[in-house]
């Protein structure tokens, strides 16, 4: 018999993007080889978000893909999505299976058993991931779950209570892929911040990551305002192996939305931190999640929002439009804006944010910086590009060979949404 094809597709956050990584190497260990989405599977395996309804529409448009790709194939759908709408999922043209987050974790388990009534050895969430990333940076999953009970937000339902990994595991982890050539992992989470495991907290396991592996950068993905602590901030201001950048989600410049939001803080609260931040951590770079179009929202809460971003040191958005989560307290919140408000008001973010980044791109101009060199060159332009360590994309002039090299090069300009620069000379090889 031919060994089995499995093809699998993410949708969302980074967590997801590490647990698909998982998921693969766990299906490589039941048997299966790994093909691209757009190649002929025996399996298609879709891992779903549901945190915005754009995400809904993406997981369901991979469904469908797949299907039109490969009608005879057989079609799994995992995920965020699946915990809320399995129901609906069920009912998509080729989909044989849903599964929900836990269920994740005895992925070649469940797909032999109840797909192909074959018995199967593997053991539960104890395999550490290799990385098959797309970039040179690897994702560390440390935390899953949210305690907390945002009204617009679906998260708590579709991922369950807070929990955190055992240290030692993603020490091991890390060590692993450190071996593979990977300079840099990113830790994730749903609440990076609320790491909590054996009386260690995230600046507990910074630590010791730090004094146990020999990886190369740390990056932090998201982290609530309300757990960068003091204790974290001295911890970063200290220590150079840790990324220079922070994406701290603010989601309104307006008190009024954020109580309505039931979000734990004020402006004036995120202000202080961020400026905090920003006058200690010497070129940092700093991104928020902004939310626009949540019912009630006024012309004048708008304002207060944008005001707000144009005054501070953030330096990039990711811009949300509010869409409904059944089930969420925010649903049945009356003053829903229309789409044609939302979308108007989500132009003027995103270009607000645009000028944001390409401020803060301009102050590097003639200045080293420390890149690391990744695997895929810019579509553009052909050449290569290198991550800073505080989140700059630089095009540089150079081969293959410099893929996963961390150099030193000199800024000429920005391009675009870039800067582009010289080779100065080799950090590491």
């Amino acid at each position: 018999m031919s060994q089995r094809k499995v093809a699998l597709y993410t949708v969302g956050c980074k967590l997801n993007q590490y647990e698909t990584e998982w998921m693969g190497e766990s299906l490589e260990k039941a048997g299966f080889k790994r093909v691209g989405f757009s190649e002929q599977a025996d399996l298609y395996i879709i891992n779903t978000c549901t945190v915005t309804a754009q995400s809904d529409y993406s997981s369901r448009q991979a469904v469908y893909r797949a299907f039109r790709r490969s009608p005879d194939s057989k079609i799994a759908v995992v995920g965020c999505y699946s915990e809320v709408e399995a129901d609906l999922l069920n009912r998509l043209p080729g989909v044989i299976l849903v599964l929900g987050n836990e269920e994740k974790k005895r992925i070649g388990e469940v797909i032999l058993e109840r797909l192909y009534g074959e018995k199967s050895n593997l053991k539960e969430e104890k395999t550490l991931i290799t990385g098959r990333f797309k970039h040179t940076r690897a994702l560390v999953k440390i935390q899953d779950g949210c305690n907390e009970s945002c009204s617009y937000c679906i998260v708590p339902r579709a991922r369950g209570n807070e929990k955190s990994r055992d240290a030692r595991e993603i020490i091991e982890e890390i060590k692993g892929l450190r071996d593979k050539g990977f300079k840099e992992v990113v830790l994730t989470g749903v609440h990076i911040g609320k790491y909590s495991q054996d009386g260690m907290n995230l600046t507990a396991l910074l630590k010791k990551i730090l004094s146990e592996t020999q990886v190369e950068r740390i990056r932090l993905s998201s982290t609530e305002p309300k757990e960068l602590g003091e204790g974290l901030i001295r911890f970063l201001v200290e220590e150079k192996r840790i990324c220079r950048h922070l994406h701290l989600p603010l989601q309104a410049g307006s008190n009024e939305i954020l109580t309505r939001m039931r979000r734990n803080y004020t402006v004036e609260e995120y202000r202080d931190l961020i400026y905090d931040v920003s006058n200690r951590i010497e070129n940092v770079t700093l991104g928020a999640d902004v939310m626009v179009g949540f019912p009630g929202e006024s012309e004048e809460d708008f304002e207060k929002t944008c005001g707000f971003i144009l005054s501070s040191p953030l330096s990039y958005l990711h811009v949300f439009s509010y869409s409904v989560r059944r089930g969420t307290s925010a649903s049945e919140m009356r003053d829903k804006l229309t789409p044609q408000v939302i979308h108007k008001r989500s132009e003027i973010l995103h270009q607000i944010g645009k000028e944001k980044w390409e401020k803060h791109l301009e102050r590097f101009t003639g200045k080293k910086m420390e890149i690391l060199v990744e695997g895929t060159k810019d579509k553009k332009t052909g050449r290569l590009i290198g991550l800073t360590d505080n989140y700059i994309r630089i095009l540089i002039d150079g081969d293959e060979g410099l893929k996963n090299k961390i150099l030193i090069v000199n800024i000429v300009k920005r391009e675009g949404k870039f800067l582009t620069g010289e080779i100065q000379r080799f950090q590491h090889v």
